[in-house]
């Protein structure tokens, strides 16, 4: 676990579907679980596997995540300043000439057992995208996997052959991948980044469909061998609405705290 220093927080999105649990004062990272919130249960995981620098690239209500990052020399937060018009890989993209190692990669609005993050960070390949068995937790990622590479993700689940398992939303990510990642993008979005690191989209009909990491992934994978892993048991969840919430505080959270005991008597 030792090599991974650096982790990356993609918190850019609106949260739209949640307005009715945070009336749109708080972003989804800073929703609180049994009086902790998202974000801070992940920086805690990060910190305790060694994590020295994490960066957290905002959008919505950034200021929440520049007022957490103002005491902790370890957090750096960058702002996507075009978030609303734009996907998760242009947050990922900002940090481009700032990334020059392989990193952890996570989206905000997660709960997770830290095995997740032990399982990932011990995977053999330099890359690793975290899948789970089936949730039944409404809005899944399905993935397609063939010839030991990554195929094809869905939300329908209608446009995938066969149902390999659940993205996650926690990936291991090589420099060369990161790369990789970075071209395909810069080939669906033709762009110019002025002096305040904004993205000028050159094609305006292009940029009207956003274009997401997780898309990223998945057109590299068509060039290049990606690496994962499938966790069946694996304790997590997102929260991208009311339902999720109390998916989240009646089935996931007792199974956390289970496991917190059962390792604590370890």
């Amino acid at each position: 676990m030792g090599k991974i220093k650096t982790a990356v927080i993609l918190a850019a999105g609106m949260g739209t579907r949640l307005q009715d649990v945070t009336n749109d004062l708080i972003p989804k990272g800073f929703i609180k679980i049994n009086g902790k919130s998202l974000i801070e249960r992940s920086i805690d995981k990060l910190r305790c596997l060694g994590i020295e620098k994490i960066y957290i690239v905002t959008g919505h209500l950034n200021e929440f995540y520049d007022d957490l990052a103002k005491d902790k020399n370890y957090i750096q937060t960058r702002r996507n300043r075009k978030y609303k018009a734009t996907g998760s890989m242009t947050s990922l993209a900002i940090l481009e000439d700032e990334l020059k190692e392989d990193f952890l990669l996570l989206e905000s609005d997660l709960i997770y057992e830290v095995y997740a993050l032990i399982r990932v960070l011990n995977h053999a390949a330099a890359d690793c995208v975290l899948l789970s068995g089936r949730t039944n937790s409404g809005d899944e990622c399905y993935v397609e996997v063939r010839d030991d590479n990554l195929y094809k993700i869905s939300k329908n689940k209608e446009e995938i052959e066969r149902v390999y398992g659940e993205l996650v939303g926690i990936s291991k990510i090589s420099l060369d991948l990161y790369r990789e990642m970075i071209r395909q993008y810069k080939e669906f979005n033709s762009y110019n980044v002025d002096d305040d690191n904004d993205y000028i989209f050159e094609n305006e009909k292009r940029s009207t469909k956003k274009y997401d990491y997780e898309n990223a992934i998945f057109d590299a994978a068509r060039k290049r061998k990606v690496g994962y892993l499938k966790v069946d048991n694996l304790v997590w969840g997102e929260i991208d609405d009311r339902k999720h919430l109390e998916r989240i505080e009646k089935i996931i959270l007792p199974k956390l705290e289970k496991n917190t005991e059962e390792q604590l008597i370890i």
